[in-house]
């Protein structure tokens, strides 16, 4: 005893079409992801804020190799040298590094609504 499937062609339209839908969603889910992991990737590696501002982290390695080298309780002026060089080099850093966030942030909020054209 087979039972005859009744199929209505509109139903089966209606299927392609989510199926479709379906597939360009995970399509753009998947590169979104991508784009994300490359982003993060940039941000978290050190050579892009060596490239981004140079001058400090210059001034970092200057006086990360002064405190290093020079760090002996005998000799002050070399320890104050590297110890104020370190400060202004994570200050720029770190000015940098939050406009960047604020620049990610602003990116990724909607606009405000603004007055509409008439």
């Amino acid at each position: 005893m087979a039972r005859e499937r009744i199929v209505d062609p509109e139903i089966l339209v209606a299927k392609r079409q989510l199926r479709a839908e379906i597939a360009r969603t995970r399509l753009r889910t998947t590169l979104s992801i991508a784009r994300l992991r490359d982003e993060r990737r940039r941000l978290s590696s050190w050579r892009t804020y060596v490239a981004r501002f140079p001058q400090a982290a210059l001034a970092l390695s200057f006086a990360a190799g002064l405190l290093v080298a020079l760090g002996r309780p005998a000799r002050r002026l070399p320890r104050m040298l590297g110890t104020g060089l370190a400060q202004w080099g994570l200050s720029v850093a770190k000015a940098g590094l939050l406009g960047e966030l604020a620049a990610l942030w602003n990116a990724g909020r909607p606009l405000p609504p603004g007055p509409e054209a008439p």
